[in-house]
């Protein structure tokens, strides 16, 4: 049974990757078809005047047709701009321990992590794009802590459960050595999806430091920043490879590197974005405080023209909130998540409770002529089940309402609805999703309503610890 559960999963993600696929061809046709439409239109357009400036030399005045005095002449108003949307999910840390390359390895001497995340997989293909940080490397024999060198495999299956962009600016991006680096790179980029972060070389860097993703005539450019790198630092010749948030990276973590900021922002905004959304490594682990220079370095993406800013690191949900700013002269609201917590990782700790939450975070923006805001937020609060060492499956990330909603015994029933009030006090915020999926559920941390965000700027900087 199941094996027959296991096969029925892996068939409805690999259908809702060939769909994803599918729509994503489609849109590539229809763009090419618009362009081409334009372009023999332009054609026609050019032919017509340059035959009638050369079809008369003698002007001739234009003749108005004459007009009833007892009619009323009224202006046509202008047609209501056409809008757009686009939706982006965003989730935490994807880490690869031990426990968890011994629960993937099959019989073959292969890794499966589809059971894994399978119960998740809705939440990751329905929206436009998905991102999450990859805080481990590709390349070599799989290892857990403190190498964490995950099998191709693994890239595979994120690539086919909906995954676009993988932040690799973090703790671990040179962890196994440039090499290392740059070997996770090419994995993921040969699995469809784009890194974000760090790069193969300088010119790769000036290519590929902003990615940029259209979806419904939406342009989204992604740029990623690590606060440091375990205690490492780059080799010289090889500052090109990741993207530091802090010029004393490998100490106090004390010196925000404002230039490579604004050199990265700059970037994006000439790609002439709809929205700039910075993927951030930083903060003290085990930490939902927010640090003075993690209030600086987010004014300063803020100020220069990031819309949205997505944090990771500290491996426990942190605060979010929707924030008014004043850019340029010109207000608008901006979303910051200090910390999307850990999604899928083994990880234990006798002192901390909330390792094994998580979130699913959706964005939604909408685009009115050249205005574009971000219309919706929300989060599905997600678990990291250990079903035990003898289970089929030992690890399971699902979501909280999916499990509340499917007569759990009593232990687990309370464990979940802590999980939500964790959430809830530790965001701060009530942007929890509802769970419309069951009629009495207890509603923990309200809606997507944004009034309720708080603001933490007054936070004092706690510690240098990644």
């Amino acid at each position: 049974m199941a094996d027959q559960e296991f096969e029925r999963d892996e068939r409805l993600i690999e259908a809702r990757r060939l769909k994803r696929l599918e729509m994503k061809r489609r849109r590539m046709i229809r763009q090419r078809i618009t362009l081409g439409v334009i372009f023999v239109v332009l054609v026609v357009l050019i032919v017509v005047i340059v035959r009638s400036c050369g079809s008369s030399d003698t002007p001739t005045d234009p003749v108005t047709p004459p007009v009833d005095p007892d009619t009323t002449i009224t202006d046509t108003p202008d047609p209501t701009p056409a809008s757009a949307t686009a939706t982006l999910s965003a989730v935490g840390d994807i880490m690869i321990y031990e426990s968890q390359l011994q629960d993937a390895l099959q019989d073959d001497g292969t890794y499966n992590f589809l059971p894994s995340l399978a119960p998740v997989s809705t939440l990751l293909t329905a929206s436009d794009l998905t991102v999450g940080n990859f805080e481990a490397n590709f390349g070599g024999d799989p290892a857990g802590y403190p190498n964490f060198r995950a099998p191709t495999s693994l890239a595979t299956t994120l690539s086919g459960l909906g995954f676009d962009i993988l932040q690799t600016a973090n703790t671990y991006s040179i962890q196994n050595g440039v090499t290392g680096l740059q070997s996770t790179v090419s994995t993921i980029r040969d699995a469809g999806m784009d890194t974000l972060g760090t790069y193969l070389s300088a010119d790769d860097k000036a290519a590929n430091q902003v990615v940029v993703r259209e979806v419904n005539g939406i342009r989204i450019a992604f740029i990623g920043f690590t606060k440091g790198l375990n205690n490492l630092t780059l080799p010289t010749g090889s500052e090109y490879a990741v993207d530091l948030l802090y010029t004393d990276y490998a100490t106090n973590y004390s010196t925000v590197n404002t230039a490579a900021i604004s050199a990265a922002v700059t970037a994006a905004q000439a790609t002439e974005p709809d929205v700039i959304v910075a993927m951030v490594h930083w903060g003290s682990e085990y930490e939902t405080t927010v640090s003075s220079t993690q209030e600086q370095i987010a004014n300063q993406l803020i100020q220069s023209g990031v819309d949205v800013i997505l944090g990771s690191h500290p491996h426990i949900v942190g605060p979010m909130e929707l924030r008014t700013v004043t850019v340029d002269g010109a207000e608008k609201e901006v979303f910051i998540a200090y910390s999307l917590g850990n999604f899928l990782a083994a990880m234990t700790r006798e002192d901390q409770t909330y390792l094994n939450e998580g979130v699913v975070l959706n964005l939604e923006f909408t685009k009115t002529g050249d205005e574009t805001v971000i219309s919706s937020v929300d989060y599905v609060p997600t678990y990291r089940f250990d079903n035990g060492e003898t289970a089929i499956n030992r690890y399971e990330v699902r979501s909280v309402y999916d499990v509340l909603n499917n007569n759990p015994d009593e232990t687990t029933r309370t464990l979940m609805e802590q999980a939500l009030t964790n959430l809830a006090n530790n965001t701060a915020s009530t942007f929890a999703r509802a769970n419309t999926g069951a009629a009495d559920a207890t509603d923990t941390s309200g809606t997507a309503d944004t009034s309720g965000s708080t603001d933490t700027s007054g936070s004092t900087d706690t510690g240098s610890a990644q």
